[in-house]
């Protein structure tokens, strides 16, 4: 996915890069040897887990000011960050992380002059209700709803962009599965499902395909035939042409 140009004069920032998607995408893009940098509140652990020829920057989303460090010199941005899976919080912190973190990294990439892509992973089910949405809301302070006012925000902000709303997340390998790339809406559902693995290939084939800029699509599992994700990123509509075809 990545050719030489991208090896000599690009760096992509992983945001979440130190666990989950986030630390699958950081390996897969090492992987196609790219240039890998990765934000962490906890540098030692890091690089203990990522290895030596990833670079790693200290700092933490809920703190605006450590920002810059990471975003500087930074070709394009990938943001995975977000509370633990499986484990409850609350809105008073799922506010701080999921919406405020995206909030601070915005600015803080604006303020630097980024011209790169954000590209943003977050959930089906942020645009439909179903009894699984409403349960993980319950259970995880309102999430869907912040990282909706997320979306919001960085379709707003004027950076080039790439939101992907992945169906509900497994720690399965799942390669050579079909792979559904809609731009319906999808409510979060058991028969909604992905694994890791597959959103990671997606975020790096999301990299290089023009058509995924300023494109909001979701990603799950699917029957039939795997087909090439470039072909199917490839048939993507940006938000505003969307928009215009609705009007």
């Amino acid at each position: 996915m990545c050719g030489s140009s991208l090896i000599e004069t690009q760096t992509i920032l992983v945001i979440g890069g130190t666990r989950g998607t986030g630390l699958l995408i950081a390996r897969l893009l090492q992987e196609r040897r790219c240039s890998v940098r990765v934000l962490a509140r906890d540098p030692a652990a890091a690089k203990e887990t990522l290895g030596r020829h990833v670079e790693v920057v200290a700092g933490d989303i809920t703190r605006k000011g450590t920002l810059p460090t990471a975003i500087n010199g930074a070709s394009h941005i990938i943001f995975t960050a977000g509370c633990r899976s499986g484990h409850p919080a609350s809105q008073a912190r799922i506010k701080a992380t999921e919406y405020e973190g995206v909030l601070n990294t915005l600015s803080s990439a604006e303020q630097a002059g980024f011209a790169g892509r954000f590209l943003y992973m977050t959930s089906s089910g942020v645009a439909t209700r179903s009894f699984v949405s409403a349960c993980l809301n319950l259970y995880k302070g309102n999430t869907l709803g912040w990282r909706r006012r997320a979306e919001d925000a960085i379709r707003g902000c004027g950076l080039d962009y790439t939101i992907i709303r992945t169906g509900m997340l497994l720690n399965s390998l799942g390669r050579g599965r079909t792979i559904r790339v809609t731009q319906d809406a999808l409510p979060l559902a058991i028969r909604y499902r992905i694994g890791r693995a597959d959103v990671a290939d997606v975020f790096v084939a999301s990299l290089e395909e023009p058509r995924t800029s300023r494109a909001t699509f979701e990603i799950v599992w699917a029957r039939g035939e795997r087909k090439p994700l470039t072909a199917m990123l490839a048939n993507l509509k940006s938000d505003k042409e969307r928009a215009a075809a609705a009007a």
